[in-house]
């Protein structure tokens, strides 16, 4: 009887190793393709409003690794400065209002995309809040809260540059077709002019960062004479909208907030 030959007896189980190798790759493979369908479908899902995203870390990316100045006021996530740190709030103190460091914060972002904060309204809120020296964290209704209870809400039709615009049903957060998606974007006021058209800077919508008008005087008017915008769009329309659903930023205004630097201690 011949017997295979010891290199022939090793050759066997290594084709088979390489067989097994090979099915190991070809599988990996294909989960990263899976994962990439999953991210585009979960970014996919955030390009048409303020959408909450998964938790975490309290304060911003920046500060791992060292104290971070940040009050968590419950929600989505953080924020980080335009080098994905926050400034000293020493040196943010001393040049103008608090209102306006907030706004001067927000203008910067249209053009600068912070660093360590996720990308949508909220978020942008919390990075400009950052950048003006006032690191609060949390999501819209978050914010809505603590204004609500330390007093900053109001319901002015000429708000402050630098204060907190929030809305409701700007898109259907929960998936019931209703109008009942309370506190689901928010913006911040850069200025107001004479005619009362405010000027809001905000995120997380499918123009990215982006710039908002509305008029309260005139919430249902999209446009003026001479085809000024005083009204955006907030709300995309779909087939499945009802009657009643408003698209226009002054029809989905809920009200403001003029935060103040004890806002911290409140958050506490």
């Amino acid at each position: 009887m011949t017997h295979p030959s010891p290199r022939h007896r090793s050759t066997l189980p290594h084709s088979a190793a390489q067989a097994l190798c090979g099915a190991a790759q070809a599988l990996c493979g294909a989960a990263r393709v899976l994962c990439g369908a999953a991210r585009v479908l979960l970014l996919s899902t955030g390009m048409l409003a303020c959408v909450p995203k998964s938790p975490s870390i309290p304060g911003p990316l920046g500060s791992l690794g060292r104290p971070a100045p940040t009050h968590r006021l419950g929600g989505d996530k953080l924020d980080g400065g335009d080098d994905g740190e926050l400034p000293t709030p020493g040196r943010a103190r001393r040049s103008g209002s608090l209102g306006q460091r907030i706004a001067d914060a927000a203008r910067h972002y249209l053009e600068s995309a912070p660093r360590g904060f996720r990308d949508d309204c909220s978020g942008f809120v919390e990075a400009s809040l950052a950048h003006a020296g006032l690191p609060l964290s949390g999501n819209t209704s978050a914010f809505w809260e603590l204004s609500r209870e330390a007093g900053y809400t109001h319901h002015r039709k000429i708000p402050r540059p630098g204060d907190l615009a929030f809305f409701d049903n700007t898109w259907d957060r929960n998936g019931n077709d209703r109008l009942d998606d309370e506190l689901s974007h928010i913006a911040i006021v850069l200025e107001v002019d004479g005619e009362g058209t405010i000027t809001l800077a905000h995120a997380g919508t499918s123009s990215g960062r982006s710039i908002l008008t509305m008029n309260l005087s005139h919430p249902s008017v999209r446009e003026i004479d001479g085809g000024q915008v005083v009204n955006s769009y907030l709300r995309r329309k779909t087939p499945e909208d009802s009657a009643r659903t408003r698209y226009l930023s002054g029809e989905l205004w809920r009200g403001f907030a003029t935060l103040r630097s004890d806002a911290v201690a409140q958050a506490d």
